[in-house]
């Protein structure tokens, strides 16, 4: 049996929110023709925002969903090129062995890509909190328990965009980066991985968690100039986390997978874990899923059980 263990123990974190425990959806039947189950069951829904932008969503519903129970929701965001429906297959958040009974959202980007790559040109941040409003009148929510994942560009939107957001992290509880791209700056020019600035106007206490291999050859774990942007190396764009949540520069490591998988946390007492990073060996650019993709670690049972306990101490 694999080990899902992570290291974190902060209470009462979701007190820090603006926003209300459950939503006006809770009492709301499910419409007619909208499915519950796995992957493959999702409900396809068009939707318009705000602003009148058409866009597109999977939305997952467990088997479990009763509309007088609030539920955590989880947007997790596909890769540059990708779409909902990939993700969703990727991540595998749909499938009750992971995630049992909170939904999943699963957007597609305008040109299959998000906020904070270099060429989008989206409001994707308003998006998400459009999407946010809608659900929580239709369904069951629980607005202390939403979360962001993704991959790649996704993870970069998740983790470096959506999180330093001053509105959009007050209503995230955590947020989850798998082999994340996260691009600073506006030019290739003197880029430096290791120093680079992070700017973020998101709150604080904010639970981040984040995969990332040593032989991703897209997203480098040193970093370096691509794209006409600076990437930062995993290691500054974890402690730059660290020191924001005020955890301080210092990490506790633990070796796992017979040295395979390292896993850095920061904190202690209560906040340790608060930041926390798996460094994969030789894994590429992926979703690290156990056999088949250079990686025995399965990131999604870790993302839903940090997602837990973001809110939950002791879980």
């Amino acid at each position: 049996m694999r080990n899902f263990s992570i290291v974190f123990s902060v209470a009462s974190l979701c007190t820090t929110l603006t926003v209300a425990t459950s939503t006006a959806g809770c009492g709301n039947a499910l419409a007619s023709g909208i499915t519950t189950g796995g992957t493959g069951s999702s409900n396809e829904v068009n939707f318009t925002t705000t602003k009148g932008d058409p866009r597109t969503f999977l939305l997952h519903i467990p088997t479990t969903y009763t509309p007088d129970i609030p539920r955590g929701l989880i947007f997790s965001y596909h890769g540059r090129g990708k779409s909902g429906s990939q993700q969703e297959r990727r991540s595998k958040l749909s499938e009750s062995e992971f995630n049992p009974e909170m939904l999943v959202v699963y957007p597609d980007g305008i040109n299959k890509e998000w906020q904070g790559d270099p060429k989008a040109k989206t409001d994707d941040v308003g998006f998400t909190l459009d999407m946010l409003d809608s659900l929580g009148k239709q369904y069951c929510l629980d607005t202390d328990r939403v979360y962001a994942t993704g991959m790649s560009n996704g993870g970069g939107f998740s983790s470096n965009i959506l999180a330093c957001d001053p509105k959009a992290s007050k209503k995230l509880a955590a947020v989850a980066g798998v082999s994340g791209a996260y691009y600073q700056g506006t030019t290739e020019d003197d880029c430096k991985p290791a120093s680079v600035p992070i700017p973020c106007n998101g709150r604080t206490p904010f639970p981040v968690l984040e995969f990332h291999g040593t032989n991703d050859g897209v997203i480098p774990y040193a970093g370096g100039p691509r794209r006409h942007r600076c990437l930062p190396n995993i290691p500054h764009f974890v402690t730059d986390w660290a020191v924001r949540n005020d955890l301080g520069s210092t990490n506790h490591s633990k070796s796992l997978y017979d040295g395979g998988v390292t896993r850095y946390t920061f904190g202690s007492g209560s906040s340790a874990g608060l930041t926390t990073h798996y460094k994969i060996e030789g894994m590429g650019h992926t979703w690290p899923s156990a056999g088949g993709n250079y990686s025995n670690i399965d990131a999604t049972p870790l993302i839903v059980k940090f997602f837990n306990k973001a809110c939950f101490d002791g879980i």
